[in-house]
Order: structure tokens, then sequence, then C-alpha cells
């Protein structure tokens, strides 16, 4: 009797420790970066030997096509695993459906799993309408390795009213997530504040229906305030390619700066911690005093020059025309702000937007003192905070009436923005607008294209 209750019970334990170490998606998909002939789908998954993508047309369903990622890993319950999947020669404008297989089984996805294509829309018809959801500074609560005390996270559920907009992708200009002090100080702790955060559920839906690009900022880096001397920045570099989407990364190893277009607007995303000089050293004793570094610098000025969109956003993670803060910001690098100022000037470039974050609040300011050079005015969005907790503390400072904000247009609540161009060719107008987490609309602002042409 005893020797059959101990087969029984021996039985009983395999099956539950096979089932338990079944593969399961720990994160994702999510969609990367999407062009003509190509997107990006990306998955992180634990206890899985294979991932494999099954994708056709919506409209011809038998074309199937199969893309099979295998997990190397020795054990493959040791660690979450993330697999890339490229679909390429697709087609243009057309809108693909998929399916994910883990160890030949079906995932059970709670969305619809989707990918569309760029439209070829070039010398054929008007550029297609587009928007998108922006924001930044994200904190994700994690109770083992917070800093005693009230929560620094406002709830994640933020996310869903994000996922819900009406937009095509969604822009994250940095502090996408917050390492602590247990995490910058190891590879494998900026690995998991990574997973944990990319792990929240409330986030999966964002993920899953529009494409997503990103930067960073010092959070998402190292510490706060981190810059070129952080010793683990390759490691930060690393983990900041695998888990975003990202078309392409810097050059030569270095940086995650990028550049992609949707429609008839560029967007170079940059990078303002990888070669960042200290905040606090003095430009007058060192005037080439940088963020962005020479080598990116003048990969801006060529994105810049070379660029035929009719809106140019340049993404960077800390604020860049505020002449009126003590805050870590461009106004603590005057002397790179001025000569990229000084180059959109001197070449006309016209409709140049800035987006940043950082602040925990937002705010659209106004650059008009070189109008008069340029023959328009110059704005920037920032869009800040979506989850951690908002600065509602710059009311009380000088800032609260800086004269460059454009009236009305300061939130000190969680938020995000969504920005969206639509209109005729030579006639296209730029719409921003906020919303706090309950989608409620804060504040709406539009400037049409004639309002940011550099005059000849």
């Amino acid at each position: 009797m005893k020797k059959g209750v101990s087969v029984i019970f021996f039985f009983t334990f395999l099956i539950t420790t096979v089932f338990a170490q079944q593969a399961k998606v720990v994160s994702g998909p999510m969609l990367g970066y999407s062009e003509h002939r190509e997107a990006l789908i990306w998955l992180q998954t634990i206890c899985c030997h294979t991932v494999m993508l099954q994708y056709s047309p919506v409209n011809q369903p038998k074309q199937k096509v199969e893309i099979t990622e295998y997990n190397t890993n020795d054990s493959v319950c040791d660690q979450a695993w993330i697999a890339k999947f490229i679909p390429t020669y697709l087609q243009p404008g057309t809108t693909y459906s998929y399916k994910i297989f883990l160890d030949g089984k079906e995932y059970k996805s709670s969305v619809p799993l989707k990918f569309k294509t760029k439209v070829l829309w070039e010398y054929r018809t008007d550029p297609p309408d587009f928007s998108f959801v922006t924001g930044s500074c994200n904190y994700v609560n994690d109770s083992l390795y917070d800093r005693p005390g009230v929560p620094y996270g406002q709830g994640t559920e933020i996310f869903w009213r994000m996922s819900e907009t009406k937009t095509d992708f969604m822009l994250w200009l940095g502090d996408n997530v917050y390492l602590r002090e247990a995490d910058y100080s190891s590879e494998s702790g900026i690995k998991y504040r990574y997973q944990h955060t990319r792990s929240d559920k409330n986030l999966q839906k964002l993920l899953a229906t529009k494409n997503n690009y990103a930067i960073w900022d010092d959070h998402d880096y190292a510490d706060n305030n981190s810059g070129k001397g952080f010793e683990l920045k390759g490691n930060s570099y690393k983990c900041f390619k695998d888990y975003w989407g990202n078309k392409t990364y810097g050059e030569n190893n270095e940086g995650i700066y990028s550049k992609f277009s949707f429609s008839d607007a560029d967007f170079m995303l940059l990078d303002d911690r990888w070669w960042r000089d200290e905040t606090d050293l003095s430009e007058t004793e060192n005037p080439k005093k940088t963020q962005l570094g020479h080598q990116q610098l003048q990969w801006l000025f060529y994105q810049l020059s070379h660029s035929k969109a009719t809106f140019k956003f340049v993404c960077v993670g800390g604020q860049f025309l505020n002449e009126n803060t003590t805050s870590e910001s461009f106004n603590l690098y005057k002397n790179e702000r001025q000569q990229i100022l000084d180059y959109i000037i001197a070449n006309k470039i016209s409709g140049v937007i800035f987006l940043s974050g950082d602040r925990h609040f937002t705010e659209l300011l106004q650059f008009n003192k070189r109008q008069t050079d340029l023959g328009y005015s110059i704005y920037e969005l920032t869009s800040s905070p979506i989850s951690s907790k908002p600065y509602e503390e710059v009311l009380k400072t000088e800032e609260k009436d800086n004269p460059m904000r454009v009236k009305n247009s300061l939130v000190t609540l969680n938020n995000f923005c969504t920005v969206s161009v639509s209109g005729k060719s030579g006639q296209r107008i730029v719409k921003f607008a906020c919303f706090d987490k309950n989608n409620t609309a804060q504040w709406e602002i539009s400037l049409n294209e004639d309002q940011l042409k550099a005059k000849k």
C-alpha cells in the first residue's frame, strides 16, 4: 500500500513539475519598428525552447509564412528569453495577422495580434494622416527594492488609456524604467529591472497594439544624473537594445540614437547620456561641455539638413529650449544648445519641433528670440510623468510663470500626450493634446505648416 502511495505521489509531483515549467509569455508581444517591407515583433518567454511566428495578410490568410527562433540557453527555465522576429519582403500598406507558438502550442492573446506596414504614398498621394502617443517617466513599484516610505509609483492603469487612443505608435521619451540602487550596480540588476517593468500587466495592450520607439534618460541608463563615466554603460546599452525594437542604435556600437520616418515626418531620437559631461562642469572653463558628443552632433546636423519632411521631431530625454530652469537640461549645456540652434537658423531648416520628458510635469514651450532670423518660433513639448510621482512643487518655484510656456499648457498630474498630423500636402497641421490618467483632456494646441516655415 505504501509503495502504491509513493508511486502515485511521484507521478503527481512529476506532472505538477512539468506543468509548472510549461513555456509561457513573460511580456509582449510588442511591436517595434515598421517599414514598407519589414517589421519587428518582440517577445519574452520563460521555460521555452522554441518560439514560432506565423503570419499572413489579413485578406490572404492562406499565404502563411513561419519564422522560428531557438533558445540556446543551457537551462530554459533559469532566466527569461527574448525573441525578436523580423518578417521581411512584406507588401507596403498591408495589415498582417499573426500567431505565436511556444514549443508548438499556440499562445492565446487577449488582443488581436496584427501589424501594419507603411503605405507607399510618396509621389502618389498626399501624405497619410497619422498620430502617436507619447510620454516619459514610468515607475512600476517593487516593494522589495523601493526606498522605504510612500510608493513613488502612482499606478499603471494609465497604460490602458494610452492603449485605447486612436494612434499609430508610442514614442517613449526616456526614464521608461527606473533603475534602483540594487539594479545599476550589475548587469543582472539592470536586466531584472527591465524585465520587472516590462511585464507589468497594464502595459501589455499598449505594447501589442502600437509600434513602439524609444530613447533613454538617466534612470533607464544608470543612476540619477549619470553620464559618460558610468562604468556599466555597455551593459545598459545591451539591455536597451534587447528590450526595444528600434531599427538602429547609434554608430560603431556607441549610443542609442537613431532615426525613423512616418508619413511626412522625421524623428531624430537622441542619446543624452552616452557622451554626457558632468552637469555641474563649468561651461566658462570647459566651453566644449557636451551632452550629445561630437559624433552624435554631426549625425544630427546631417539628419536635419538631409530631411525633406514637413515636420522634424527632435526627441531627447531632457528639456532643450527651457531658459528658465536650473534643473538638469540643455540650460546647463548652453553652448551646445546654441550650436544646434545656430545650425537650424543658418541652414533655414523648417518644421523643427522638440520632444522631451524628464521633468515630471508637462508643458509646451515656445522659443521666439530668433524668430526674425529663422522665420518661425520653435516649439518643444515636454511630456511627463506617465506613472511616477508628479513634480507639483514646480508651482512653488520661479518656473511656475515661465515666460516661454504656452499659456495654460502646464500639467502637474500623471498624464500622457498625443500628437497628430493631418491635412493636404502643403497645408499640414500638427496638433498637440494632453490627457490625464483618466483620459480627461487637459489642453489642445494646433500649429499649421506655415507657422513653422523658415524664411528663404
